[in-house]
């Protein structure tokens, strides 16, 4: 039986890879969607909003995350693979997803092999290796939220066990926030706790003045790490900084309300926002020389395509949504991105260019 090669592999079942399969489709592209979540249990950001309602999103409103990550599932697989005839050339298009987590990205010709993990993984078992080709590859991979080593289990191999009791406040309307521009309106005039170190989290506090001026910042253990302009400004806001380590969380079911401190202290608040830095979810690209900022996360041109280290654009491979350098971390801005990088990987397959331009 003949190989499928397909025409655009995209890493990632948000809404940024969701966009660009679609777009891909949509010009008639066979695509194939290699989905991670059901294999690592790795969830990109929307998916944490458990019970507060996305409503900024241009299409889908008023829907949780859960729910948004199978609305996405539904809007591609509503352009399933079909066969077609153009320039009487025999094709597929549409869209294929399958569970699979990217394990190794090679080069291939001129194409690209794509080695994925396809079965859950889980201690002890083998995992389950298969291998696909494609023309072009959009890497929609996103990045995992550091969380905080509160009550944390080193006992774990899975990071949602590792953070089962940060997860079990996560993504609710009272519990643990990673974006104050997604859920600062949850806690106007209320008191909110930042945890995270430097002039980074710094930024948060900035963002949390379009909300409220109750803040206070908990470094869990740390020095708090800000410059002295940074540390003087918040100061003259009146931010508090508490540098004691935070043993456990104080809950009542899934909502959170505050913590209980090394030195046997209690403090309470009404929202929580969390940033303890990101990893990328680039693992696969490791043996590829291309451009990334100091996250790790993927610096692109005007065109969505990764570019080498000469600053040179590497043919055939692009990116989108969170894992994209320097863009906002919302979902308007994924969907965008997707279009962007889906539409970009289906005009490099064309046969004929415009001969005045590269």
């Amino acid at each position: 039986m003949q190989e499928v090669i397909f025409d655009v592999a995209v890493i990632g079942a948000g809404p940024a890879g969701a966009q660009a399969a679609v777009s891909a489709s949509h010009q008639m592209r066979h695509v194939l969607v290699l989905h991670a979540g059901k294999v690592s249990f790795s969830r990109g950001r929307a998916y944490w909003s458990k019970s507060v309602k996305i409503e900024d999103a241009p299409v889908f409103p008023g829907v949780i995350g859960p729910h948004f990550a199978k609305e996405l599932m539904k809007w591609m697989e509503g352009r399933p693979v079909t066969d077609l005839t153009i320039h009487g050339e025999k094709r597929k298009t549409g869209i294929e997803i399958r569970d699979g987590l990217i394990t190794n990205l090679t080069r291939e010709g001129d194409g690209f092999g794509i080695e994925a993990s396809t079965a859950a993984l889980k201690k002890g078992s083998p995992t389950q290796i298969e291998n696909f080709r494609s023309r072009t590859v959009v890497v929609a991979s996103g990045f995992d939220d550091r969380w905080p080593d509160i009550e944390f289990q080193p006992e774990g191999d899975r990071l949602y066990q590792q953070y089962v009791a940060v997860f079990r406040y996560a993504g609710n309307r009272k519990g643990w926030h990673v974006c104050i521009r997604c859920d600062g309106h949850l806690h106007v005039d209320e008191h909110l706790a930042i945890v995270g170190v430097g002039d980074y989290i710094y930024d948060v506090a900035l963002g949390s003045q379009d909300f409220t001026d109750k803040i206070t910042i908990l470094t869990n253990g740390r020095p708090h790490g800000m410059a002295p302009e940074v540390l003087r400004q918040a100061e003259e806001r009146g931010i508090n900084i508490i540098e004691t380590r935070i043993l456990r969380h104080i809950g009542e079911k899934t909502d959170l309300v505050g913590f209980e401190l090394e030195d046997g202290s209690e403090v309470y608040f009404d929202g929580f926002l969390v940033d303890e830095g990101l990893i990328p979810n680039t693992k696969f690209l490791e043996d590829w020389d291309y451009q990334k900022d100091e996250d790790g996360l993927i610096i692109t041109n005007d065109s969505a395509q990764l570019l080498d280290s000469h600053g040179n654009p590497i043919p055939g491979l692009f990116a989108a949504g969170d894992i994209v350098s320097g863009e906002r971390n919302l979902i308007a801005t994924a969907f965008a991105l997707g279009q962007e990088a889906g539409l970009s990987a289906s005009d490099s397959l064309r046969r004929w260019h415009h001969p005045g331009r590269q």
